[in-house]
């Protein structure tokens, strides 16, 4: 079935496109649902064609099958790329120790969902196998639906009863995503879970008991031929247009989305699997048939080849670099499909033990390019048990870190933001995959306070206090840091002294920023940051953000003396309800809010909308766009600007464009160094208390 191969193609290349990404293809992580769609229908045809056949099904043997197939050239990739981190990349080796062995036993995707690691909001050092979630989610299938099919056909061998059963169970597993799913939040806990995906294994095992193809026959008139090339086009342009127009955090994707796109991809199955179809004739041409044949390597192959080649960060992006990519990852595949795939597959492993044991094998019937090989693997075995062994396992491709520290040792906030050992230090996941903060205790689930002082302290500068205001080229930003998952807190709450700031001049609107109309930020660049707002002590003004407003806390405080921040390291918009409420409730809602979250992932356009009415009585709501190069930085952007223009008393502060083509960020490309941090806390300074 060549127009199968075609598909496979497809698939593979809409997942390479989403992990380079390619922003007209956001929604590329859907070729993985059509994998799963082809692997439900072709596993459960020969399980069928089996029973046909023989009456049974040999459980041992189709297992064995399964492995030789998969298995070998896995291996090898694991072997390969944790050799690599180890001798190259030996900083990325805590977060892939847990992936490697979990992807060993297939377990993967219940690894990652044990441990709360989002497959969409990566920061810091990302594990090169974070794609084999997938595998994991089939081989599971592999194991559990032979013994589930066994025991359905002989009970119920007539196709029908057969056909309502696996639908049945689709709709189970369908209405478990839908219920699971919470809306404007990380989607990952639905994305990888057998019991949420089985869904499209199972319609395209559906399809293969009405649509068998071992029945299909290429005899079929010219009206039926035509209603089949039909549905291939439509089917086909029906995935293509869901690539080009969804993205993971797209509300539609999974309440519905996902089946509506297994469905397609199995209709898109049912007419390329057909001979009679013209349609699997083009789409099975023998170059794209060539790539679908090795597509399994190819993918396995693909992540771990972007993610060890990108080497710093958000910049390290080009056209030139992702064609190298991509070549390279099709020719590693090529090599694994050559010399490890296809002699395994035809029993080289097999024949070879039974002229060993026999005693006909001898040392010089091994050709030199199998003594290449297998030398080859057992050094780069060698190698990566040495690095796992003597590596600690972090549970996360996400390791979190909160504002850089200072000279001793605190953050440049801890001191007036943050309560005595709670403070937002670096931190290093621990290999439970909590967090903890270097030298301090483990972050608190709660915000951490301070009161503010007495009259007499909040006239005190800084330094006669013991703190240190930071200086205007301390390294507030935090370096190469990340944001957590929501699970693994450092909050920060503050009530700040209020401390003068001499020799400062007010930003007029219009100028570097300033901030005039609905949208404030606008041409900010550098020099801004040498021309600090003046300092507005009057106003009362609270502020929820994640680790960029961590970042730029410290400046804050001094512009905005009295101001109320509560900050969270990979806080989503979603938590903000709950702690407007909450700061409502303790007299710490000011007149003026500022809202900076959308860091670390999308949200919907009604929870926004719900969360703006409810501050109806908040004199001004300043929404803080992000600057995040990540796949849902366009959706959070487009919809604060909606938003902000929807109600009155918001006023837009648009960060991106005041950060664009600026040197403000770590090599994450999001989090601030101290001149970004200085200029963020500016240009809300000056964008508070422009609504009266």
């Amino acid at each position: 079935m060549p127009g199968l191969d075609g598909l496979r193609t497809l698939a593979v290349f809409a997942v390479i496109l989403y992990h380079l990404n390619v922003g007209w293809a956001p929604g590329g992580l859907l070729g993985v649902s059509i994998f799963f769609v082809l692997s439900g229908y072709l596993i459960t045809d020969l399980l069928t064609a089996e029973w046909r056949r023989s009456g049974t099904l040999d459980l041992r043997q189709f297992w064995i099958r399964r492995c030789r197939r998969l298995l070998p050239a896995m291996v090898v990739m694991l072997a390969a790329v944790t050799a690599w981190v180890t001798l190259a990349r030996p900083s990325t080796m805590p977060v892939l120790k847990g992936d490697a062995i979990s992807s060993l036993f297939y377990v993967n995707n219940w690894y990652l969902i044990y441990h709360q690691v989002s497959y969409f909001e990566k920061f810091g050092p990302v594990s090169p196998l974070g794609h084999l979630w997938s595998l994991s989610v089939e081989e599971q299938f592999y194991v559990l639906w032979p013994l589930l099919m066994l025991i359905g056909l002989k009970l119920a061998p007539r196709r029908g009863k057969m056909f309502l059963f696996m639908l049945s169970a689709a709709a189970v597993s369908a209405l478990a995503m839908l219920v699971i799913y919470d809306p404007g939040t990380d989607p990952s806990r639905v994305y990888y879970g057998t019991d949420t995906r089985a869904f499209s294994l199972l319609i395209g095992a559906a399809l293969s008991i009405i649509w068998p193809s071992r029945k299909l026959s290429s005899r079929i008139d010219r009206f039926s031929r035509r209603l089949l090339d039909g549905i291939g086009i439509l089917s086909l342009a029906a995935i293509l247009v869901m690539i080009w127009t969804t993205n993971e955090y797209d509300a539609f994707l999974y309440p519905g989305g996902l089946v509506l796109l297994s469905l397609a991809a199995a209709a898109a199955v049912a007419v390329l699997a057909h001979p009679a179809s013209r349609v699997g004739r083009l789409i099975g041409c023998k170059p794209l048939r060539w790539l679908g044949v090795r597509s399994y390597g190819i993918y396995i192959w693909h992540y771990p080849v972007i993610i060890l080649s990108t080497t710093n960060g958000a910049e390290d992006v080009s056209v030139l670099k992702a064609v190298f990519q991509v070549a390279a990852s099709i020719t590693l595949a090529a090599l694994s499909y050559t010399l490890i795939e296809e002699p395994i597959r035809k029993g080289l492993l097999g024949k070879g033990w039974k002229k060993l044991r026999s005693g006909k094998l001898g040392v010089d019937q091994i050709p030199l390019k199998g003594w290449i090989t297998g030398a080859t693997l057992l050094l780069l075995v060698i190698i990566s048990c040495t690095g796992i062994a003597r590596t600690p396992a972090v549970a996360s491709t996400v390791q979190a870190l909160g504002p850089a520290s200072g000279a001793d040792g605190s953050s440049p906030v801890s001191q007036e933001v943050s309560a005595a050992g709670n403070g937002t230090g670096n931190a290093d996941a621990d290999a439970s995959g909590q967090q903890t903060a270097k030298g301090g205790d483990r972050h608190d689930a709660g915000p951490s306070e301070t009161s503010a002082g007495s009259p007499a302290e909040a006239q005190t500068p800084p330094s006669a206090q013991g703190q240190q205001a930071p200086p205007d080229d301390a390294a507030s930003g935090t370096t190469g840091q990340a944001e957590d998952p929501p699970s693994a807190s450092g909050k920060a709450t503050s009530s700040a002294n209020p401390v003068g700031v001499a020799g400062t001049t007010p930003a007029k609107a219009g100028e570097p920023g300033g901030s005039s109309g609905k949208a404030s930020g606008q041409g900010a660049d550098a020099a801004g940051t040498n021309a600090p707002p003046p300092v507005k002590r009057n106003l009362a003004v609270s502020a929820i953000g994640d680790s960029i407003l961590l970042d730029a806390a410290p400046y804050l405080q001094l512009y905005l003396p009295g101001i109320v921040v509560d900050a969270e390291i990979g806080r989503q918009m979603s938590e903000a309800p709950d702690i407007v409420e909450r700061l409502r409730a303790e007299g710490k809602l000011g007149d003026y809010l500022v809202l900076e979250l959308g860091t670390n992932g999308a949200f919907s356009s009604k929870q926004l909308s719900r969360l703006l009415d409810s501050l109806k009585d908040v004199r001004q709501v300043v929404l803080v766009n992000t600057r995040v190069p990540r796949n849902w930085e366009s959706t959070v952007n487009t919809a604060l600007r909606k938003a902000a223009d929807a109600h009155d008393n918001t006023t837009l502060l648009d960060w991106y464009e005041a950060s664009s083509g600026q040197s403000f960020f770590t090599p994450d490309g999001v989090h601030l160094k101290a001149d970004g941090a200085k200029l963020l806390a500016s240009l809300i300074t000056n964008a508070v208390g422009t609504k009266k």
